[in-house]
């Protein structure tokens, strides 16, 4: 929902604090350009962090901040204006949506084990798909009923969905244990572990 409406979004608020359409919507295009760089730079990152912290502990970290920047996105650069700011905003919600990518997979592994993380996976990939195909319906859903508005006000509702689904993920997330393993899967771990080890 919020790669969807984060351009359009930012192209309505900057028009709503004085800019032109086309100014607008060439920083609206930078923004999205500084986004997928700080994406892929979130793969690394995030990776690095859950191989110190863990890769529960990075979820829950990596949500929260990922709900407290969505909801603060819409409400300060609403209230300011900040040209930089969106930009940044951009930059660290692409950060953090990229370390889904790393640490999803890495998780689903820990949890279920690597011999089933192929098709475990699978299924946790497509609530992914999924919200692929339903956020951008609902975002646009807000800005259709608006009869076509200029007011980035039309853009609250979205952003509020994400970032308190961001902050529900972390609640989760803390609330999650792996399943238990019977002990015939927990030996053959426990060796495993000790000849990588070794």
């Amino acid at each position: 929902m919020v790669i969807y409406c984060i351009k359009l979004f930012g192209i309505d608020a900057l028009e709503y604090n004085g800019m032109t359409a086309k100014e607008a919507a060439i920083i609206g295009g930078t923004a999205m350009a500084w986004y997928a760089i700080f994406n892929g730079l979130g793969r690394i990152v995030w990776g690095m962090v859950s191989d110190k912290i863990g890769r529960k502990n990075s979820i829950i970290a990596m949500t929260l901040f990922q709900g407290v920047i969505v909801l603060m996105t819409y409400h300060v650069f609403i209230t300011y204006g900040f040209t930089s700011g969106f930009v940044i905003a951009a930059c660290v919600i692409g950060f953090n949506f990229g370390g889904n990518f790393a640490l999803f997979p890495a998780i689903t592994a820990d949890f279920f084990g690597n011999k089933r993380v192929g098709s475990n996976y699978g299924w946790m990939f497509t609530a992914y798909g999924i919200a692929g195909i339903i956020g951008p319906q609902l975002a646009g859903y807000f800005k259709d009923s608006a009869h076509g508005s200029g007011s980035p006000g039309v853009w609250m509702t979205p952003f509020i969905i994400a970032g308190v689904a961001c902050l529900a993920g972390s609640i989760l997330m803390k609330l999650t244990k792996p399943p238990q393993m019977d002990m015939e899967e927990e030996n053959a771990l426990n060796h495993k572990l000790r000849m990588n080890k070794a």
